[in-house]
């Protein structure tokens, strides 16, 4: 199963909605963990073995230059940055890429409003 870490740069919303689905969901906010660095919020990723899901772009630099394969991690460049839009994306990508997400757990997943890009 994939397990997420939540940037602090989305809303506690959508680490609620993520659960709802039936994912283990960790959010960085939630955990009073805002004022981590980059480096700190890929450290609790890898020593816990889960997936950054991030706004945050850097996050994409971090993966091909230092983490490729040791983290997963999901940027979202999405326009509308809203709970509501950001549950509704998140939730038609797992609901459509379950088993492709499973499987690419290790992988930076880009996604947009109108494409997904898996990278490996």
């Amino acid at each position: 199963m994939v397990k997420f870490l939540l940037d602090a740069n989305l809303s506690p919303i959508t680490a609620s909605f993520i659960k709802n689905l039936g994912f283990d969901s960790k959010s960085i906010t939630e955990e009073k963990l805002g004022n981590l660095t980059d480096s700190g919020v890929v450290e609790i990723a890898r020593r816990e073995n889960r997936m950054i899901i991030t706004f945050d772009l850097d996050f994409g630099e971090i993966y091909h230059t230092k983490e490729s394969g040791k983290i997963g991690v999901m940027v979202l460049r999405l326009e509308n940055q809203t709970s509501n839009n950001v549950n509704f994306v998140l939730k038609q990508f797992v609901s459509e890429n379950k088993s492709l997400l499973e499987k690419n757990t290790k992988s930076l997943i880009v996604i947009k409003s109108n494409s997904i890009r898996f990278v490996k």
